[in-house]
């Protein structure tokens, strides 16, 4: 969008816009019969809660073609910012003390110690592998988000297909989550037995943490509270779940609850 389009619209946003208000804008925008309609939020300058929506077009249009562009923007809209809060701010953990941890493990699968169970330490090793795994799984997910917001910017809207994907998206980066944690929960005394280990001379040698409480923190009794927590949270009480199960039930969640949010904001839209 060329700076004139931008500030027109902006006049159109400043037009509604009561006092004491600020107001954004996206100048990512939804077609309907191929005219272009763009979502305006008001909030008060003491809150950042939305007090009122508007939906604006620089094309001639009828009102009901803006009601109509409204609930696909604010699906759209609403499902960016999860994605954003979700997996972009997931995407970005690093993870570097379970490589630590990974990396131990391995020393001592590959050297084959007598003197402990190898099967406890071959199955942990696999676990935070394919927690790290996942990981890189979740920084690809954002990679093709962050690319698709590039090209939905780039066009100028956004279509059907591309709020689904969003959808999809957004989803995926909890399923992503609840894969990362539920063997790491359903093993965790595995390091209960790894951490009372941790002393014998064979094993001793190939320890290299850069914090001392390391194999500490990953026993049952301060891992697993939190992980219990989490996964509650993923499934909503619902695990255990395969991936098919979890994207198509939290897929029919999603929709909706956003069509329930949006019911409460229809009320709100100042414009049209």
């Amino acid at each position: 969008m060329n700076e004139t389009d931008q500030q027109r619209l902006h006049e159109l946003g400043k037009k509604h816009k009561k006092f004491l208000e600020d107001y954004t804008i996206n100048i990512d925008g939804y077609k309907v019969n191929n005219h272009l309609f763009f979502l305006a939020m008001y909030m008060s300058k003491f809150s950042e809660n939305p007090k009122a929506y508007a939906v604006f077009s620089l094309e001639h249009h009828n009102r009901e073609e803006a009601k109509e562009a409204f609930y696909p923007l604010f699906f759209y809209f609403s499902t960016w910012n999860i994605i954003l809060e979700v997996v972009q701010h997931r995407a970005q953990v690093t993870f570097s003390i379970l490589e630590e941890v990974r990396d131990y493990l391995a020393r001592i699968v590959n050297a084959r110690l007598s003197a402990v169970d190898m099967t406890v330490y071959e199955r942990s090793l696999n676990i935070l592998q394919n927690m790290l795994d996942l990981q890189e799984e979740m920084k690809h997910l954002w990679q093709s988000a962050d690319q698709m917001d590039k090209q939905i910017t780039e066009k100028g809207y956004v279509d059907d297909q591309e709020i689904e994907q969003l959808i999809l998206y957004h989803i995926k980066g909890h399923w992503i989550q609840y894969a990362q944690f539920k063997d790491r929960y359903t093993y965790r005394k595995d390091f209960d037995v790894i951490y009372d280990n941790r002393n014998i001379p064979e094993v001793k040698k190939h320890e290299k943490f850069t914090r001392k409480k390391t194999l500490y923190n990953m026993r049952s009794n301060i891992a697993a509270d939190q992980l219990k927590k989490s996964i509650a949270h993923l499934t909503e009480g619902k695990a255990p779940m395969d991936y098919e199960t979890f994207m198509d039930h939290f897929y029919d969640v999603y929709k909706e609850r956003v069509q329930q949010q949006f019911e409460k904001v229809k009320p709100m839209l100042r414009y049209p």
